[in-house]
């Protein structure tokens, strides 16, 4: 694969930066992988596979870098019933790459690693392949852990063994997990689901997007730990909040809280808070001098946007209305926003709630202004 030779850089979910500090600090879940696990042995059905993908899919078309990439990610794969093939299977697969000979824009996609939804969803092969091939890298306990992370993945709907080689995508993941069969050590730690420098990620200078911020806090937050109660609802809030950039881990941007996002996929029930709409101090900093909270910033840029003809009615001013929330209930750092707990109080978490909703809602601005049902 190209530029094999360029030194690693890593990002903020690597082991020995930020997932360190994470399981110091969060007390992320021991994975549990099967001690069993080895290598599987070239088969025929494989080579078969192999030869016939890298045969009739080439060119744009092209979802192997070479023979040793496919036999090593084959290995991996259930075989699957060459009569019946399930999906994410080598059997899936295989007719798929023998369809490519007369249409290969139609049928090399689902012959590759992720088999396109039609062998297996991207998502499905790598939680199959990568736990196997890069255990010391893997971060999730089971499969299903993996899956969900996994969702909240920016999708392309495609496959460029060339493009996506670098790009913060499952497609650029897999990339680096096929070559992972043949050189481990060069191309696992580029390939975890949070995203890793210096190719599985956005440009470190670059700004992240509020469709890749949703994507993700919606995945990884739900049930109580839910920071939103629909994608329109997350992509209102985002654009009314400063973006940032990709290496944020702190200040009140998209960034830092899409950070906190992956963190999330391993520890839930510590990052959740600080990447939802208020950022829970987490993603901003409390002024002891002052008395003003990051909460309370997060919370009067949102309703400013969200009600500007009541906002500019009263409070008037981002100045006064900091001073009137600083005095509330939860305006304080780790007050463990969201929409299930906030639902029941009378404190910030309320007005966030509702000035969220605003952005959809209108008759939410009363309440988000400290009235009616958060009075």
């Amino acid at each position: 694969m190209r530029r094999l030779a360029l030194p690693h850089l890593f990002g903020f979910s690597l082991l020995a930066l930020a997932l360190g500090a994470c399981q110091a600090i969060a007390g992320i879940e021991e994975r549990k992988l099967d001690p069993s696990l080895a290598v599987p042995p070239d088969s025929k059905q494989c080579k078969d596979y192999c030869s016939a993908v890298l045969q009739n899919c080439v060119g744009d078309n092209a979802v192997y870098n070479d023979l040793a990439g496919c036999l090593g990610f084959c290995a991996y794969l259930e075989p699957g019933d060459p009569v019946e093939p399930d999906p994410n299977t080598v059997a899936c697969r295989a007719r798929e790459a023998g369809f490519a000979k007369l249409e290969p824009d139609s049928h090399c996609k689902a012959a590759g690693p992720g088999g396109n939804d039609v062998c297996g969803s991207d998502c499905e092969a790598y939680c199959q392949v990568y736990p196997r091939v890069c255990p010391d890298d893997y971060l999730y306990p089971n499969e299903k852990a993996c899956l969900k992370a996994c969702s909240g993945l920016t999708d392309q709907d495609s496959f460029d063994v060339t493009r996506d080689h670098d790009g913060d995508s499952i497609e650029c993941r897999l990339v680096h997990t096929v070559s992972s069969t043949t050189l481990p050590g060069t191309h696992c730690a580029h390939a975890p689901i949070p995203p890793a420098q210096p190719w599985c990620a956005g440009k470190p200078s670059g700004a992240p997007t509020c469709p890749e911020y949703c994507k993700i806090v919606m995945a990884a937050c739900d049930g109580e730990l839910t920071q939103y109660e629909s994608p329109e609802q997350c992509l209102a809030v985002c654009e009314a909040l400063e973006i940032g950039t990709n290496d944020d881990q702190a200040g009140n941007t998209v960034g830092c809280r899409r950070y906190h996002a992956f963190s999330s996929t391993l520890a839930p029930t510590t990052h959740c808070f600080h990447s939802g709409p208020t950022g829970d101090g987490h993603c901003g900093q409390d002024d002891a001098s002052t008395g003003d909270t990051s909460n309370c910033e997060s919370y009067c840029r949102l309703v400013e946007a969200a009600c500007p003809d009541e906002f500019a009615a009263g409070p008037g001013s981002a100045a006064e209305c900091m001073q009137t929330c600083s005095e509330l209930p939860e305006a304080k750092a780790d007050s463990k926003y969201a929409v299930e707990s906030a639902e029941s109080s009378t404190g910030l978490s309320c007005r966030v709630l509702y000035a969220a909703r605003a952005f959809e809602d209108k008759t939410a601005c009363a309440s988000a202004l400290g009235g009616d049902l958060c009075d």
